[in-house]
Parts: structure tokens; C-alpha cells; sequence
């Protein structure tokens, strides 16, 4: 399983694990090298040294602390009963450990929530929803591209301080990233509408699953969702068929020049794209 390390966190040590669909993570403080020595002697910046008899290891300049400020483990595929669980999603991890973390409230640390459905009503992005709702970051996530995706298609994803702090146990692949934020864009599907065609019974609205590069997808399927300001779409949910799917659009009783907008989408994540009409 792809894990995505950003850099962007206070210094602590974490250790992720997988064993089959077991993940489990563990954080300790650590300290940096040049504070740690002799405790009975004084450091030049004032105060003592730290008593390197506590340090357990090092990870680059930093010193691990034995004793474990937080530790969670969690089965993977529980996640698929969650009532959150969809295509296009990213459940959170957040612990009393790192960046905006003091103050949070203690509940928040068992849950898992999908960041899709937190934000669908508010529209709000994930920094702002943190900063203002939540009042504190998240520590990881897990996303999950389709609801009929493989477990070693999930991808795991961390904010530290530097990787050089991060130990990895199981069949997982840390490659560095520059935010979650780009991550999930990067990494989860999207729904693009393509050329539409007119016919007898209307506008025949056609849209397909693709990568964030524009690559359509063939492989999966998903239940896609659409809305329009105006109008009359036959279909309000389409279930691909190799990735791509179709419905009708009506215009009767609009008046000539006006434009209606569609958009379509996933459940928790609408509005990956927009499809202007115009009535003749």
C-alpha cells in the first residue's frame, strides 16, 4: 500500500505498520541530538542536557523517547461497514500529537470520519474546515479511490516533520509528498462529462470516469450522481458500465437563451465537473 509522507508537522516519531488489513500506528516524542547528553551538565543555550539514557534509538538527528504518547490499530476492512464508506473517499486520522492538536476534543481520536461527508453541506476544503469547524488538523488519512477497490489500492497518507522520523513495517511504500491536500487530488478519481448528442427524447448528457490526469478509467465503476439548476434530467443516479455512463437532459418549458448547468459527481463528493446548456 502507497503511503504519502508530507512534511508538515511538529518533530514526532511514527511508526506505521500493515499486517493483512491491520494498520496500526504508533507516535513518540523524540529530541534533537544537540540537546541530549549528560543530564547533570548544563547546555550552552541554558538548562540541563536531556539524560540520553532515555533514548530508546535515533532517527537521523533525533532521539526517540521509549514511552508512546499514541497508539491506534485498525482493521481495514471494518472500514467498508462504516456508513461513510463510498467512492471517492478520505477518512481521517487525528491524534493528540502534532500540528493545532492541543485543546482537541479527546472523542475525536476514535473516529474515523470521511472528510467528503463533513464538507458536502458546507462546501467547505479540508484547511478551513479544520481551522474553523474541527479546530484541529488531522494527523493521516486513508483514501479509498472506489468502493470495489482492492485494500493494496487504499492509500495511507501522514503529515510529519521529516521522514527520516518515520519507520514503516509491512507491505507498505512511502514515497514523499508536498500536502494531503495534493494527494487526494492526485490520487482519487474524478467524473468528466464528454461531447453530449442530441436526440429524439433530448440531450443525451454523456460523462466517464477518469484519473486526475485526464486517463479514462475502464476498470471500476462507480454510482455517479447529477443535479442541474433547471430543467428535467431523467437520471439523477447512473451506475457505469466500464466506467462510463449517460442519461437525458430536457429543456421543455425554458425559455429560448437560457442556460442551465449540470453538474455531476460521486455521493459525498459532487460537482467534479460542470456542463453548461444552453436553450435554443
Amino acid at each position: 500500500m502507497k503511503l504519502h509522507l508530507t512534511t508538515k508537522n511538529t518533530p514526532f516519531a511514527l511508526d506505521v505498520t500493515l499486517d493483512g488489513s491491520v494498520l496500526s500506528f504508533r507516535i513518540r516524542n523524540v529530541m534533537q541530538r544537540e540537546f541530549v547528553g549528560d543530564p547533570t551538565q548544563e547546555h550552552e543555550s541554558g538548562g540541563k542536557f536531556f539524560d540520553e539514557s532515555l533514548i530508546t534509538e535515533w532517527r537521523g538527528d533525533w532521539g526517540v523517547f521509549d514511552e508512546d504518547v499514541y497508539e491506534r490499530t485498525l482493521d481495514l476492512e471494518t472500514l467498508k461497514s462504516h456508513a461513510e464508506f463510498g467512492d471517492h473517499a478520505s477518512f481521517m486520522f487525528y491524534a493528540p500529537k502534532g500540528w493545532a492538536s492541543a485543546g482537541a476534543r479527546e472523542s475525536l481520536f476514535d473516529h474515523t470520519p470521511n472528510l467528503y461527508v463533513a464538507t458536502l453541506a458546507s462546501k467547505m476544503d479540508a484547511q478551513a474546515y479544520h481551522a474553523t469547524v474541527v479546530q484541529a488538523h488531522p494527523i493521516g488519512h486513508i483514501l479509498v479511490p472506489f468502493k470495489t477497490s482492492e485494500l493494496a489500492d487504499w492509500l495511507l497518507g501522514f503529515n510529519v516533520f521529516d521522514p527520516v522520523l518515520v519507520k514503516t513495517q509491512g507491505d507498505i511504500d512511502a514515497e514523499p509528498c508536498v500536502t494531503l491536500a495534493l494527494a487526494r487530488m492526485e490520487s482519487l478519481p474524478v467524473v468528466r462529462f464528454t461531447p453530449s448528442v442530441e436526440s429524439d427524447e433530448g440531450l443525451v448528457v454523456n460523462f466517464r470516469l477518469e484519473e486526475s490526469d485526464g486517463q479514462p478509467i475502464t476498470h471500476h465503476d462507480a454510482e455517479i450522481y447529477l443535479d442541474s439548476t433547471a430543467g428535467f434530467l431523467r437520471d439523477r443516479r447512473v451506475m457505469t458500465v466500464d466506467g462510463a455512463g449517460s442519461t437525458i437532459f430536457k429543456t421543455d418549458g425554458l425559455s429560448s437563451g437560457t442556460q442551465v448547468k449540470i453538474k455531476v459527481g460521486f455521493k459525498y463528493f459532487s460537482g467534479t465537473d460542470d456542463l453548461v446548456v444552453s436553450v435554443p
